[in-house]
């Protein structure tokens, strides 16, 4: 007579009750995941969120902007299609600006340093020039590579300036300084009102959106690293 062997496979009946238990297991793995994956998706904020929190703000859809013909810092001749590929942040100011200009350029010069040598070749900053009577090509090279050599800057005609700043919602005016007797003095020199925002171009070079101030560098980095990782 023989013995009963253990390793003896298990037969159909026997194993079905295993195998549902398994589905069963493999089902229930499958709705945690999802659950886990969903619950991150709808918690994870949007591009858009993550700006906002950040004083940023971008369209429902870039707006075209219009090729207008400018002077670079180097002295060449720069317009829309010169600009392509990259992320823009620009700013209107001045050289001669005692305060918001300078502030702002070191804020983009700290930022600047901790961008990947990757993310630096996609962003540019741009200061555009409302002082076309100063601003020469010369004076705001000296200006930009105290702050940092990869930025550039534009200069060019009041027309120019005025239909490209507009086109950005940017407003700027020239003002005269007065003497103690309130009169104007030319020996003093003059001021540049002009708007503090920070206009994003995306690579095709339109208006994609704005920053308000006040600016600082965590933020500005928060807020390229954003748009260069989430935007399409």
């Amino acid at each position: 007579m023989s013995s009963a062997n253990n390793n003896t496979p298990l037969t159909k009946k026997a194993a079905l009750p295993l195998f549902a238990f398994f589905l069963a297991a493999l089902v229930l793995a499958g709705f945690i995941s999802w659950q886990f994956l969903s619950h991150n998706a709808t918690n994870s904020p949007s591009l858009s969120e993550q700006l906002s929190a950040n004083d940023a703000f971008i369209f429902p859809e870039a707006i075209d902007v219009s090729d207008v013909p400018f002077i670079n810092e180097e002295g060449q001749a720069v317009g829309k299609n010169e600009n392509l590929g990259k992320w823009s942040f620009l700013f209107f100011g001045y050289t001669f600006c005692p305060d918001v200009c300078p502030t702002t350029l070191s804020v983009m010069q700290q930022m600047w340093i901790k961008l990947s040598p990757e993310m630096q070749s996609k962003t540019q900053i741009v200061l555009v020039s409302v002082d076309t009577e100063r601003d020469t090509p010369q004076q705001l090279k000296s200006y930009m590579d105290y702050f940092d050599p990869s930025f550039t800057a534009f200069t060019g005609n009041p027309a120019s300036l005025r239909s490209f700043a507009a086109e950005l919602n940017a407003v700027y005016a020239k003002v005269e300084r007065k003497n103690a007797r309130n009169e104007v003095d030319s020996e003093l020199g003059y001021l540049m009102d002009h708007s503090a925002n920070i206009a994003i171009l995306d690579p095709e070079g339109n208006y994609y959106g704005f920053i308000k101030p006040p600016f600082t560098p965590k933020k500005m980095l928060t807020i390229v690293t954003a748009i260069q990782s989430q935007a399409p």
